[in-house]
């Protein structure tokens, strides 16, 4: 019976202490976090000059910040308007998704943050910035705020996902529905290896139905907006590969005049490869190896005459194999290469094409990986 009392009077009483516990008591809080007291880099009122280079970037670091609970803190970047340096404008996650002490930001990041600070582009503006250190849903921001001048990149303030030429002189003519996709090499960055005719003008579309936003090369050979339907156009009716940059409103232009499979241990072109159209060239041809002491020698890739040169096209997954039924696609994937030379950078040609007459197909299109095809007949 004393037992019984006993384990009556537990429940009771763990009832009443149950009972007497807050609702706020049972919440679970996010653990507060300390604010950085300290910004190292970039100092105070540092200048920089913006660059479109793929690997133009920025230091940002600061002193560690602590949560209550002694949990990893995470950190992100702001940026201020020269007005307002309460409200951010913009915000950059750190280095390893937040857990780093700095972050290396691009160009093109900086440049963003300078539009969204309202510096218009090409012009030299300030925004400040600052460190927002998180743990949970808690935050606080570092006092400290440093300014920062920054020459912005001429570019477009928006820049679009997909771009597509069109008009009289290119291969598909002026029909919007059959604009030609370019291919996207970077961010804000475009190119297209195609034909134009010297009658009749082309330019750039940002999506091949409606009314899209309309781009040419100007006569200063800057990419600018067609207001006024302007069009741009060439002399001669040729192969080119054209690039345009939104980041900087730059372009190329770069009459193609021939394009060949080039044989390693030659070192010299073997089979002229005939432009098709719409980025494509082939050939056919019989292929013959080359004997040396250690064996047949099979190593090729392609090479092109421009107005800008001797230029070459090889691998973007280097490889010393002979390709077989089960090789994967992306073994015969292309790219420009950024210096010539007799063997770096090739393919193997399969064992069957060794003196066997053969179609060679290149294929620049936008949309898909640049690549070739080697097919016995």
């Amino acid at each position: 019976m004393k037992t019984i009392i006993a384990r009556i009077l537990v429940v009771f009483t763990f009832l009443a202490l149950v009972a007497g516990c807050k609702k706020n008591d049972m919440e679970y809080k996010d653990p507060k976090v300390s604010p950085v007291d300290e910004l190292y880099a970039p100092l105070e009122n540092q200048q920089v000059t913006l660059s479109t280079q793929p690997d133009a970037r920025l230091l940002f670091q600061w002193a560690p910040s602590h949560a209550q609970d002694g949990q990893l803190v995470a950190y992100e970047v702001v940026f201020y308007k020269e007005s307002d340096t309460t409200n951010p404008v913009y915000r950059i996650t750190s280095d390893n998704t937040g857990k780093e002490l700095y972050a290396n930001i691009s160009h093109l990041d900086i440049n963003r943050a300078c539009a969204a600070a309202g510096i218009p582009t090409g012009e030299t503006g300030t925004v400040y910035w600052s460190v927002a250190s998180w743990r949970g849903l808690s935050s606080a921001v570092c006092p400290q705020k440093n300014k920062l001048t920054v020459k912005r990149l001429e570019g477009f303030e928006v820049i679009p996902d997909n771009v597509y030429l069109t008009g009289e002189a290119s291969e598909t003519g002026d029909d919007l529905s059959k604009a030609i996709l370019m291919q996207k090499t970077g961010e804000g960055k475009f190119e297209i290896y195609t034909q134009l005719k010297s009658q009749g003008g082309y330019k750039f579309v940002d999506r091949t139905t409606g009314t899209p936003e309309v781009y040419y090369i100007n006569p200063s050979g800057k990419l600018a907006d067609a207001d006024n339907n302007e069009t741009s156009s060439v002399t001669e009716t040729a192969v080119y590969r054209i690039t345009i940059d939104f980041t900087n409103k730059g372009t190329t232009m770069t009459k193609i005049t021939k394009m060949g499979v080039f044989f390693c241990p030659e070192n010299k072109v073997i089979l002229d490869l005939d432009y098709q159209g719409l980025g494509v060239w082939s050939g056919t041809g019989i292929i013959n190896f080359k004997q040396e002491s250690w064996g047949r020698d099979e190593r090729y890739k392609f090479q092109m005459e421009t107005s800008a040169g001797t230029k070459q096209l090889g691998t973007v997954n280097s490889t010393d194999s002979r390709p077989d039924a089960g090789s994967p696609a992306s073994y015969y994937y292309v790219r420009l290469l950024d210096q010539n030379s007799q063997w770096d950078d090739k393919w193997k040609f399969a064992t069957e094409v060794d003196g066997a007459n053969s179609t060679i197909t290149l294929t620049m299109k936008g949309g898909a990986p640049y690549t070739h095809t080697v097919k016995v007949n």
